[in-house]
């Protein structure tokens, strides 16, 4: 074994993207000592012992970072390796000659070769082919406001402003046109007034209008930022929320019309509508508000790892099977199917039937190219493997762990990861360094309820209200759900009777009446609570408001 660095072929940089869970990630090329790798998170540069730690100096095949906080999902992780580029070895004549310096001191020396290459690989240069140009900058006085450009032959040449052929100058005060609202003209001086006046650069440069952008027929015309967001707003964000909700408020303002005997003020006035755009609710016990979806919910929390004390085996075992369900992800210690090609399988049998609602994939750091990329992940019934996910287009680097759901999990006693692809080249054998399965926990009971609303007029008789909810499980409303209504700010709560409107589509929540009698209680700060029970899922996307009758 060599008692000194292997510098190999290799890039002295590597990025990761953060997932918002994982805090350890692998670095693939050597470095000599801890302070030889920079560290950024999103282009900031992190320190060493106060914002990670690290393992791996000395090594030939790099090491590890671990930062103190959860780096956030997305987030650009950089590692680079930057030497002080100095010679700090010497030998002396007629002296010893080891072999261990010499070859300390080539390793460096190619590092920093590699170090040099990998800088001038992000530098503007000449292609290989191209003629000799000369590319000198002229001195700071001679390009002082002036223009990068390049010449006739190719060569490097600066151009003051004012005088870019076709290219319009900067003027203090000569407009482009003659009239107050900056329309076009002849003029190739542009000025400040100009900067003020934004629809002649609209129709000069053939930019899209917000009616062209949304219309989305026209393809000769450019788009903004702006622009670009505002037609994916209306074409494709929000149209279907924005037809359901428009029917929630169509189908509630009917109802108010049938139900109200009297009502003070705007005819079918509602109170504390919330459409959940934001954490908005004062009151979300047991509850996650889901920003992506526009609700609140109780979404079912995980047993820990239920692979134990059961019989894993693989399609073939280069390395035993069971090494991935060890829980150790350490190098070397994972499942290998060597020599087989995919597809392939990872089969764990329980001692008992186990109702996996959830699973996990860890790839190994040395060989993450060889962990799957598509796979079914299946229950054996007995005769017949069932498929429970399929999964596809999977890439790898490093030591990642990834979560799955089961959709719809069943009881079984065997499951199994059927492969299909890796990434693993021509001969597609398959790594994996650690898979997890578990069970699904009963949802815990939830509370939700917003601030107070003061009522236009004290003490109505009745209070009726519509809530859009998509109950995921099989409940009774009244039961698995209930809804009170306070006139006095939560004092004293009246449970109220529940009514199903309608459904709004075949995928979507469902419109909900919920009537309450108030007319033994009095006070004008109004406020609703939902309660769940026996631990049933519920999504609350919408209030679409209370209404006061008197």
């Amino acid at each position: 074994m060599a008692d000194h660095i292997q510098v190999g072929d290799i890039v002295p940089r590597e990025s990761h993207a953060g997932d918002g869970a994982t805090t350890s990630f692998e670095f693939p090329f050597p470095i000599f000592t801890d302070a030889d790798l920079e560290v950024y998170v999103d282009g900031v540069r992190k320190t060493l012992n106060t914002d990670y730690t690290m393992t791996g100096a000395g090594q030939s095949d790099g090491g590890q970072v671990t930062f103190t906080s959860v780096p956030d999902t997305a987030a650009n992780i950089l590692f680079l390796r930057r030497l002080t580029i100095a010679r700090t070895s010497d030998f002396q004549a007629s002296g010893e000659f080891r072999a261990k310096v010499i070859n300390d001191e080539l390793d460096f020396q190619t590092a920093t070769l590699q170090q040099i290459n990998d800088d001038l690989g992000r530098t503007i240069r000449l292609a290989r082919t191209d003629a000799i140009a000369t590319l000198e900058l002229p001195d700071s006085t001679s390009r002082s406001n002036g223009l990068l450009g390049f010449d006739a032959n190719g060569d490097l040449s600066v151009t003051a402003l004012g005088s870019v052929g076709g290219i319009a100058a900067i003027s203090s005060t000569t407009p482009l046109g003659g009239s107050a609202s900056g329309s076009a003209g002849s003029s190739n001086q542009l000025s400040a007034a100009d900067h003020r006046h934004p629809l002649p650069a609209l129709t000069d440069l053939g930019l899209a209008s917000q009616a062209e952008a949304e219309a989305g027929t026209d393809n000769t015309k450019a788009m903004t930022p702006l622009r670009t967001a505002q037609a994916i707003a209306q074409q494709f964000t929000g149209t279907d929320v924005i037809a359901r909700e428009m029917a929630v408020s169509a189908l509630a303002y009917a109802m108010a019309a049938n139900d109200a005997t009297s009502i003070i003020g705007t005819v079918g006035k509602f109170w504390l509508s919330d459409d959940f755009q934001s954490d908005s609710l004062a009151t979300a016990t047991n509850a996650t508000y889901d920003a992506g979806g526009d609700f609140y919910g109780n979404p079912s929390a995980y047993t820990a790892d239920l692979c134990a004390g059961g019989t894993a085996t693989g399609s073939t075992e280069y390395t035993p099977a069971s090494l991935a369900f060890n829980d150790s992800t350490a190098d070397n210690n994972s499942w290998y199917n060597y020599p087989e090609t995919v597809p392939a399988w990872l089969q764990y049998e329980f001692a008992s039937p186990k109702t996996i609602a959830m699973y996990t994939i860890t790839s190994d750091s040395g060989a993450a190219y060889r962990c799957p990329t598509d796979w079914v992940f299946q229950g054996y019934n007995g005769a017949t493997w069932d498929d429970l996910d399929t999964v596809s287009g999977q890439t790898w680097s490093g030591t990642q762990s990834r979560t799955y759901d089961v959709d719809s999990p069943d009881e079984y006693t065997k499951y199994r990861l059927y492969i299909t692809g890796t990434t693993g080249g021509a001969d597609n054998h398959v790594v994996i360094s650690e898979m997890q399965m578990m069970e699904a926990l009963p949802s815990a009971n939830m509370t939700l309820s917003p601030s107070k609303a003061t009522l236009d007029t004290a003490d109505p008789v009745d209070v009726i209200a519509y809530f859009m909810i998509d109950p995921e499980d099989d409940v009774d409303f009244g039961t698995d759900i209930i809804g009170r209504i306070s006139i006095d700010d939560g004092a004293n709560k009246v449970t109220g009777t529940w009514t199903k409107v309608g459904v709004l589509s075949t995928a979507g929540p469902e419109l909900w009446r919920l009537e309450a009698d108030v007319s033994e209680e009095a006070g004008s700060e109004l406020v609703y609570e939902l309660t769940t029970f026996n631990n049933k899922q519920f999504r609350l996307h919408n209030c679409v408001g209370l209404i006061a009758t008197y």
